[in-house]
């Protein structure tokens, strides 16, 4: 029997032979991929418990990763003219293994060895609870630390006024929040790092994902991306979006991540679809419209497919090979899955500066978003329940009404949610002068004003953060719960870092699913305001408290101890009829945390008074 460190919730890094220490890659319930780069090109090897099959050990494919040289200008400026040679990739695919089941690995390269933890993926028709969470706009380069990012007032947009936090601090405490919700999988909507053709920009992208507080996140949860215009961005002291620079820049990207087939072979890896439980993610590479320059083009700087000159960035509108593809899955996904979440980089709803129309001067925009409208009326077409994007690095939310299609051509009300989520760890923009997005629901710079003290900030304001999922099992079938997380800082008046804590903006989505009617209906409709046992229970964090309404009605959630006595109250206000969500993060109305042992959880809206018990374990 193997024993590793990580069994007691430490990871072990030694990693003088790693140049990336190992991370998980292409998850499914059977298999998952493990990759790591060295300097040497002598083949590692990945030890697995519980063994799947007759050998725990896997020896890894290595192969000498040539794209991810450092450009000319990094070797005369950082390396005094002697830059590290490319590094060797190094792959592991094991197969074999059980779904929704936890292995430990441990990687041995040279004298060096990294250990680490997984769980597959759940297989399709199982009832496992799933936690997905998003963000974009990592947009990672080592001169991001030191580096604050403008933060105006929506109550002041003429005061100059910088973040608290410099963005690499920034990044990191949103990192450290992921890493303890122990999410299933980590996606991210583009712009990962600042310069695709920049390699210390990916230097720095992977010890961010590998060195979070010591932990290598990256080796517990399996990261999918989708690219984003920075990835085909050389950098300002090369050629920008010039070809063939561009494919250099992308080809960075594609050489960290192993993604399923697209069977597009001039554009594998760029577009792709994962399969998760009751999940189908599907990501797109939007970052070119074609034809280029034209009001269909999201990047008028970049060539790309079947344009003279360009590179393989593939084309997403009608007639190209990915619209088709994506049809095709879309249409496979109606059928078989209880949500489909599709995200890229380039959201196609915003009050920022690519929600202007594509093209140059005043009220346009070159790497504008509008062009990615052309894929709403498919999303609504095959009931897409959400796209998750980034580009204009605000908290965003808008909604579209539409039909979809059923199986058997009926067509029903569909309603298609759209995120901006690109708050990771660079900007936090305010909305364009001038421009409006009719559709929107929520945007956190007009909807949470900022609260303070003598000169310190308690509450509210823009901030970094990401979109947490969790897709839970109901009686009826599924729910996916959408919450707005923000990292929020304590600052003293001084504007030193005291601390940080997860809090949640008041914006949680709660999606639907039948799982008995998939072509009826997503939504449930009961006749009665209902109130839903509380997830997870036990808990030693967090509690969702899930209810739904059958009409408008005022709602009223208390949390009291044991004898009765009110600890806090999470909800008093009027909410729509449907399917609602709020959280309770383990605290009294004062902000202390309360006691572990037994909580009943009430909900009275109207007439209605119905009480659940849920447990606190510290």
């Amino acid at each position: 029997m193997l024993c590793f460190a990580c069994l007691l919730g430490v990871d072990r890094i030694a990693a003088d032979d790693f140049r990336v220490l190992p991370y998980l890659q292409n998850p499914a319930p059977e298999a998952m991929t493990i990759l790591w780069f060295s300097d040497s090109d002598a083949p590692g090897s990945v030890e697995i418990s519980p063994t799947p099959g007759q050998s725990s050990e896997r020896v890894s494919t290595a192969t000498l990763a040539e794209s991810l040289a450092y450009p000319a200008w990094e070797v005369s400026t950082y390396f005094d003219g002697t830059p590290p040679p490319p590094p060797i990739q190094h792959r592991v695919r094991i197969d074999g293994l059980a779904p929704a089941t936890e292995y430990h690995f441990r990687v041995q390269q040279g004298e060096s060895a990294h250990e680490g933890t997984f769980t597959t993926a759940p297989a399709r028709g199982t009832s496992d609870p799933i936690r997905l969470i998003f963000f974009a706009d990592s947009e990672t380069e080592p001169e991001s630390t030191g580096k604050h990012t403008k933060w105006l007032r929506a109550t002041d947009l003429q005061t100059p006024r910088t973040y608290p936090l410099d963005q690499t601090t920034g990044l990191a405490n949103n990192l450290q929040i992921i890493l303890e919700r122990d999410p299933d999988l980590l996606g991210i909507a583009g712009d990962l790092v600042e310069s695709g053709g920049e390699q210390r920009d990916w230097d720095e992208f992977w010890r961010h994902m590998t060195d979070v507080g010591g932990v290598n996140l990256a080796a517990r949860v399996p990261l999918i991306a989708a690219p984003g215009n920075h990835e085909y961005y050389q950098g300002p002291r090369m050629a920008g979006y010039d070809q063939p620079g561009s494919e250099r820049s992308i080809s960075r990207w594609l050489s960290y991540f192993e993604n399923p087939s697209n069977y597009d072979p001039s554009a594998e890896g760029r577009y792709y679809r994962l399969d998760y439980g009751p999940v189908t993610l599907i990501c797109l590479d939007v970052s070119n419209g074609i034809p280029n320059r034209s009001a269909h083009d999201t990047n008028f700087l970049l060539l790309g497919d079947d344009e003279p000159g360009g590179g393989h960035s593939p084309g997403f509108g009608e007639g190209s090979r990915q619209h088709a593809w994506l049809r095709r899955q879309l249409a496979d996904s109606q059928r078989t899955s209880a949500f489909t979440f599709v995200f890229f980089h380039h959201v196609p709803y915003s009050v920022g500066p690519h929600g202007w129309p594509a093209g140059n001067g005043s009220g346009r925009n070159e790497q504008s978003g509008v062009p990615v409208r052309a894929l709403t009326p498919m999303f609504h077409e095959f009931g897409v329940d959400a796209l998750i994007a980034g580009h204009d690095e605000m908290w965003e939310r808008s909604t579209l009404e539409g039909e979809e299609v059923l199986t058997d051509g009926r067509r029903r009300p569909h309603t298609l949610q759209v995120l901006d989520v690109g708050i990771a760890g660079d900007g936090l923009r305010e909305p364009e002068p001038g421009l409006t997005n009719p559709h929107q629901q929520y945007l956190v710079h007009t909807d949470v004003p900022e609260v303070w003290s003598d000169g310190v900030l308690m509450s509210g304001g823009k901030h970094y953060g990401h979109l947490e999922i969790d897709v839970l099992p109901t009686e009826a079938g599924w729910q996916a719960i959408l919450k707005p997380v923000h990292v929020f800082p304590f600052v003293d008046a001084q504007g030193n870092l005291q601390g940080f804590e997860r809090r949640l903006y008041d914006d949680i989505i709660v999606l639907g699913h039948v799982a008995t009617a998939i072509n009826e209906s997503k939504t449930g409709n009961a006749g009665t305001h209902q109130l839903q046992p509380p997830y997870p229970n036990p808990f030693n964090d967090t509690v969702l408290v899930r209810f739904q309404l059958a009409s408008l009605e005022t709602v009223r959630i208390e949390i009291r101890d044991n004898r009765g006595a009110l600890v806090r109250e999470l909800l008093d206000r009027p909410l729509a009829a449907g399917l609602h969500t709020v959280e309770w993060n383990g605290r009294e109305g004062d902000g202390e945390a309360a006691a572990s042992g037994m909580y009943l959880i009430s909900m009275h809206a109207g007439a209605t008074r119905e009480t659940v018990e849920a447990v606190l374990v510290r």
